[in-house]
């Protein structure tokens, strides 16, 4: 965790330096580059993924221009390569530069403690929902759209008894024999497809990352093919063989061999989670991805957001964290009433930034170094200009048309 990305004249993103930690928000106007930000990251601990398993020499990549056709291409954003681009990103086991049309990566030859199981959650999901058979998929959208779709197919074959979701007392069923899902609510069900835009918004989102989540809490071992379960097993045999290798070091090498084939934490990466929500029940959707991110302490949560709710939610939950740390057993009592405490976010586990083309800064942490919280910026200051410009046509309408 805590792992840097440098980015320089990339598609809309213009200048930034920023770190990730458990929980990172992105907010900004539209086309300022929230997007390719996420996937940029998404991209990147993919890359960190398939090399620590093995699957790729580091070199691979650097060749033949793969870093656009093959991994820029995933998500859709080679187009945004330009002469002067600038990418840099650091996490623990490697360092990823792209600079001047060259790609390069740095092994920090650190041991290998587990795999991140990874997700991206485009914005378009509710396209999986409407088109309940994943062929009927739109050809046009990105490979990480597919990708969530195949989740999202395995996601209900893991739900089959039904799904709540975590708003409004909804209900998901998967009629696997005809291929249609249903929602249930207070007296009413319907069929995916004919339900509101924001269950079909959020019920793929919800009930991916809860799928994921539970596939890491099982320890579930990565699906080889034959090709890799025989490429694993000559490994270890290699490894128990070599009589110059002592038996410490030959345990250690092959618990780093288990490591890379088994999922130790999920890093979830969501596209505006408040799509096509209520605010009641953005509160609970977003509650309900925080309390998924903290069944691990690896675990991490990427957003990109429009919604000023967002914040707010986000700094309540700061709160709860900061008054239940604090708090006397009486007082953790009350505040676990109000705010369970799974819900809690530390404000040490949040980084927050703001996208602008407008202010001078290009990126800017929207968190408030005395307090932790999330700070006033320009999502709350729309509602500031819209009250304004209220009361200044109320004073007019009761100075001119009210006497």
């Amino acid at each position: 965790m805590n792992e840097r990305l440098i980015i320089k004249s990339f598609g809309p993103v213009k200048d930034l330096d920023i770190t990730f930690k458990k929980v990172t928000l992105f907010i900004g106007d539209q086309g300022t580059g929230k997007s390719c930000v996420a996937k940029l990251f998404s991209m990147f601990k993919w890359l960190e993924k398939v090399l620590t398993q093995k699957k790729y020499k580091l070199n691979y990549f650097e060749q033949y221009n793969r870093f656009l056709t093959m991994l820029c291409s995933y998500h859709r954003i080679e187009s945004f390569v330009q002469n002067e681009s600038y990418l840099k990103f650091e996490s623990k086991l490697y360092v990823f530069v792209y600079s001047e049309g060259s790609f390069k990566i740095s092994d920090k030859n650190v041991e290998v403690d587990g795999l991140s199981k990874i997700m991206y959650v485009p914005a378009e999901r509710s396209i999986v929902s409407v088109a309940e058979n994943k062929t009927k998929l739109l050809k046009e959208l990105p490979d990480s759209s597919e990708t969530f779709s195949d989740e999202f197919v395995n996601a209900k074959k893991y739900f089959k008894s039904g799904y709540e979701l975590p708003f409004e007392g909804l209900r998901f069923e998967y009629d696997s024999l005809n291929e249609v899902g249903w929602i249930s609510g207070t007296g009413y069900k319907v069929r995916l497809i004919n339900a509101s835009s924001g269950i079909q918004s959020s019920l793929p989102m919800c009930m991916v990352s809860e799928y994921l989540s539970q596939m890491i809490a099982d320890r579930e071992e990565i699906k080889l093919s034959k090709e890799e379960k025989d490429k694993l097993e000559k490994r270890v045999a290699d490894i128990m063989q070599n009589d110059a290798i002592s038996d410490s070091i030959k345990d250690m090498m092959i618990r780093q061999l288990s490591s890379a084939n088994r999922y130790d934490c999920f890093i979830n990466i969501v596209e505006e989670p408040e799509l096509n929500l209520f605010p009641k029940s953005q509160m609970e959707v977003l509650r309900s991805l925080v309390a998924i991110n903290a069944s691990s302490d690896k675990n991490m949560l990427i957003l990109t957001s429009h919604s000023p709710y967002s914040l707010a939610i986000l700094n309540m939950l700061i709160m709860g964290s900061k008054v239940y740390e604090r708090a006397g057993e009486d007082v953790k009592a009350t505040v676990e009433n109000i705010l369970p405490h799974v819900y809690h976010l530390h404000e040490n586990e949040v980084a927050a930034y703001r996208l602008s083309y407008k202010d001078e800064k290009y990126c800017e942490s929207v968190l408030n170094t005395n307090t932790g919280m999330i700070a006033k910026n320009d999502l709350d200051s729309c509602s500031d200009e819209i009250n304004r410009t209220f009361n200044q046509l109320y004073r007019l309408y009761a100075n001119t048309f009210a006497k």
